[in-house]
């Protein structure tokens, strides 16, 4: 399911309306069309740090399947825009081509780690040596471009390099004065960037480039001959031979005809473009252009790459992060061309995106599994050939399905793997086993290798290369296709801040402040599940700019609430019947970028925590994570992990935590344990929130004045070990001494029902009582018990206290943040404490004591407000309207 925000609706569709504008700015009898900005083989030297670390060109593209590519998209001229050199140009210019000779120069601002590209067109040999030289000063290189008549493009210029630094807006400024051309449609970028950069050019008035002018001491005059007179190109920036030529640039020659039999196409090419006679023409696409690209890629990375060395790599400029990463990647694909299969593939499907049919999996004979994806591979071939105008819908559509057809492919052979895998069999291991198995060995051979190391306990226990072998074509498949789309995304928004930044300054294309609220429970029964619920309740309510995500094979999507479909399902045994949903990431992540989100809030760690990581990189988002559950006392009291073996968990989470920009959490005592030497995370990140009591529940909640001659004790929750309910037995047969006639109800489900019942005979097992009719439950009962040490706030408690039930529950984190004790309820040490605390309240206190207790339990909870709460949290996520209001408050 996607749904397209308004937003995203109107920026498509203004910017397509600008594209028709500029199509019939010039008669199509006199005008010429040339995509100004693509790439051959020539580009092999990368400005990316990865692609230089491991000696990788940005493309393998032979110029003569460049040149059939653009003849195909109806292009009436060539040029080749390789990275700081022409040699593509000049080999054409030998072969009797006629070319426009053209370049994208690398250039830096001296002083600054800023560089930017230029599109160079139109100089000789012997300035092309000079350019190389004087790029290293974008302020030399500009004034030589104007003194010899070359003109230069701005490509993309809202996407430049500045090695991880945040960029000053100002820079913009700078741009007005020195740049006469600007590429508004890039066919890389989305339709967002090209938006902006369209009105920030529209925008830069005389008045505005004389005030840049004089703020930064810079004289337009010495870089433009007529500097207030911007025009407007575009190109593909195509590098691997898919899509040049389907976008670029009209060129404005008047008397076209005649003019074409004395001087070369180049040379009025050339002169228009110095003039300003050009206008954007062709396709934006969406984020699926790069991911064909990328896609394409990663393909030929597979197929071409060398080993880069390991000296040379170490020895490389560049943070230790990058080189170690740099090293996996190498290591990963060294690997991999040890599969001459899966390359054969790999091949096959580059040459599918070239538009070449897959005649070797045909006569391979497919599957009846991989024939749907087999299916999607020959009509991208097909469209690309034979209707090119639909090849950016077929990818559109045609990538997602196979993605998801080779990764339910990969799944299900995966679970035939562990299925007869004996020991190995993950899903039956206990907590305590997937812990200490949970280890990657420091020797790479031993992951991959044929045989398992007798003397380790880790992943080399499933024999990865076997299952590499088995699953190579479905696991490759889907680790590129979400490799690819999560490259596309990053590139397209790695410096999303600084456009935020522009649209502001502007006033124009301002992106919505939108929140995807992701979650891998929302229907099942459980606290998580149950305080979701409340909240997408309260969302509705207020229409908050809130949408919240699950994954659920019957769940229907509703307004604010998204569902998306499972991949696979599975259980780990020793988690109980709870069941984890494997989503389609590229189908999320297609969601959030229609859906027009800004911002992330995360409720579970598990599959939805790390998709939020996922798309915290994609799209270069602030994310938020709501702690809801203690995994450290969890383990303490359902595993029998030593300390050691504890305290790896508590890495994890840290590691896991400080990705984060913030986390929600529901108690003092999480509070102080996050911002502690163990967790340590900046206090200012660290929020306390808190849950409420839904308005149905409220109407519901009738308080009854009674006093039970029998007294009864109710337990409301989860049944299982961690919940506390073992200490149930012992409690409740020391307060059957001392009240013979005291009755315990059990309302929940949950792992430990059998045998609970088994140590508990005397008690009433209710089974799982729906939310509407607990309030009768709780009106009816005298206290409720809360044996748990594992609840992070106790929404039970709550909902009891406003029914006007006390609350009896231990002196821990949640309940005591809750609990005024011996006012609204009841804080106890421990097992014990807890008995003689109900013997007490039953048998010694008053009756008037009883009431002002139920009336002061009834006050609490009305503190715990569902707006108050939610408009703190929006505060907290920095959404901009509700911190207005809140200093305005």
């Amino acid at each position: 399911m996607t749904i397209e925000s308004m937003f995203h609706t109107q920026l498509h569709a203004d910017y397509e309306a600008f594209l028709m504008q500029q199509k019939t700015r010039f008669a199509e009898a006199e005008t010429l069309k040339i995509d100004i900005h693509c790439h051959d083989k020539n580009s092999d030297v990368p400005d990316e740090l990865w692609g230089r670390l491991l000696r990788l060109p940005e493309t393998w593209l032979e110029t003569k399947d460049l040149i059939k590519t653009l003849e195909r998209n109806s292009t009436d001229l060539v040029t080749i825009t390789n990275h700081n050199n022409a040699r593509s140009c000049w080999e054409l210019l030998d072969k009797g081509y006629d070319v426009l000779v053209g370049a994208e120069f690398t250039c830096h601002f001296p002083g600054s780690e800023l560089s930017i590209h230029v599109l160079t067109y139109g100089f000789t040999t012997e300035q092309e040596v000079k350019l190389n030289k004087l790029r290293h000063n974008i302020f030399n290189f500009s004034r030589f471009t104007l003194e010899n008549d070359i003109p230069t493009v701005l490509p993309h210029p809202l996407f430049f390099y500045t090695h991880k630094n945040r960029p000053d807006i100002s820079i913009l400024e700078k741009f007005a004065v020195m740049f006469q051309r600007f590429e508004v449609l890039n066919g890389q970028r989305g339709y967002w960037q090209n938006q902006l950069t369209r009105h920030w050019v529209e925008s830069l008035s005389d008045e505005k480039i004389d005030a840049y002018a004089r703020k930064h001491k810079l004289n337009p005059n010495d870089f433009c001959k007529n500097p207030y007179t911007k025009s407007l190109t575009g190109g593909s920036d195509d590098h691997n031979g898919i899509f040049a030529g389907r976008t670029g640039t009209l060129v404005h020659i008047p008397d076209l005809h005649n003019r074409l039999k004395e001087t070369k196409r180049s040379e009025l090419v050339l002169e228009a473009i110095l003039n300003g006679h050009t206008a954007p023409y062709g396709e934006v696409g969406k984020e699926e252009k790069l991911t064909v690209t990328f896609l394409d890629y990663f393909s030929q990375v597979a197929i071409h790459m060398e080993d880069p060395g390991l000296l040379r790599l170490l020895l490389h400029k560049g943070s230790l992060q990058d080189k170690m990463l740099c090293l996996g990647v190498s290591n990963a694909m060294q690997e991999l061309k040890r599969h001459k299969y899966t390359l054969t593939f790999l091949k096959t499907f580059h040459q599918a995106l070239s538009g070449t049919k897959p005649a070797f999996l045909t006569s391979l004979g497919v599957t009846k599994e991989f024939r749907p994806a087999l299916k999607v591979v020959k009509e991208i071939a097909r469209t690309h050939r034979k209707q090119p105008n639909n090849f950016l819908d077929v990818i559109r559509n045609g990538i997602p399905e196979i993605y998801h057809v080779v990764t339910d492919i990969f799944f299900n052979r995966l679970n035939q793997h562990l299925a007869h895998a004996g020991e190995n069999n993950f899903a039956e291991l206990t907590t305590d086993e997937l812990i200490r198995k949970f280890e990657i060995p420091t020797q790479f051979r031993a992951l991959f290798g044929n045989e398992k190391n007798p003397s380790t306990d880790d992943m080399t226990a499933l024999n990865i290369s076997k299952m590499l072998d088995e699953l190579s074509f479905p696991a490759l498949a889907s680790v590129v296709i979400a490799g690819a789309s999560f490259a596309a995304s990053q590139v397209i928004y790695s410096n999303r801040p600084f456009l935020n930044e522009l649209a502001d300054n502007l006033n124009k294309a301002r992106h919505p402040e939108k929140i995807l609220w992701l979650t891998d429970t929302f229907a099942d029964h459980n606290g998580v599940s149950s305080a979701l619920q409340s909240t997408l309740q309260e969302i509705r309510k207020n229409d908050y700019p809130i949408d919240i995500l699950t994954c659920h094979p019957t769940l229907k999507s509703d307004d604010h609430l998204i569902v998306v479909r499972p991949m696979q399902q599975f259980k780990v045994q020793s988690l109980g019947e709870q069941e984890f949903n494997i989503p389609d990431i590229i189908q999320i992540q297609g969601i959030f970028e229609q859906g027009s989100y800004d911002r992330i809030i995360c409720s579970t760690e598990l599959l939805m925590g790390a998709i939020t990581l996922y798309l915290q990189k994609a799209f270069s988002v602030p994310i938020y994570f709501f702690m809801h559950t203690d995994w450290i006392e969890f383990l303490q009291s359902t595993t029998h992990l030593n300390e050691h073996e504890t305290d790896r968990i508590r890495r994890l989470l840290r590691a896991f935590y400080m990705q984060f920009d913030g986390i929600f959490t529901l108690n003092s005592d999480h509070q102080r344990w996050l911002t502690s030497p163990d967790i340590g995370i900046d206090a200012q990140q660290v929020f306390l929130t808190q849950h409420w009591v839904d308005d149905a529940f409220n109407m519901a909640a009738r308080p009854i004045k009674h006093n039970n001659i029998q007294p009864i004790l109710l337990y409301a929750g989860r049944l299982s070990e961690e919940k506390g309910v073992f200490d149930l037995p012992e409690i409740f047969a020391f307060v059957k001494k001392q009240i013979p006639d005291a009755k315990l109800w059990i309302a929940g489900t949950g792992p430990a029902d059998k045998q609970l019942k088994i140590v508990l005979p005397e008690a009433t097992f209710l089974g799982w009582v729906d939310k509407s009719d607990l309030p009768a439950l709780y009106n009816k009962a005298d206290l409720l018990l809360l044996p748990s040490r594992f609840d992070t706030f106790g929404c039970v408690v709550l909902e009891a206290m406003t029914c006007g039930l006390p609350v009896v529950a231990y002196n821990c984190k949640g309940p005591k943040d809750i609990i005024e004790d011996k006012i609204c309820g009841y804080l106890a040490e421990d097992k014990q404490h807890m008995a003689h605390i109900i013997k007490d309240h039953c048998i010694q206190a008053s009756n008037q004591r009883k009431q002002n207790m139920r009336d002061a339990a009834i006050i609490r909870s009305q503190q715990f407000d569902a707006k108050h709460i939610m408009r703190s949290l929006l505060m907290n996520m920095k959404m901009s309207d509700f911190q207005c209001e809140t200093s305005r408050n």
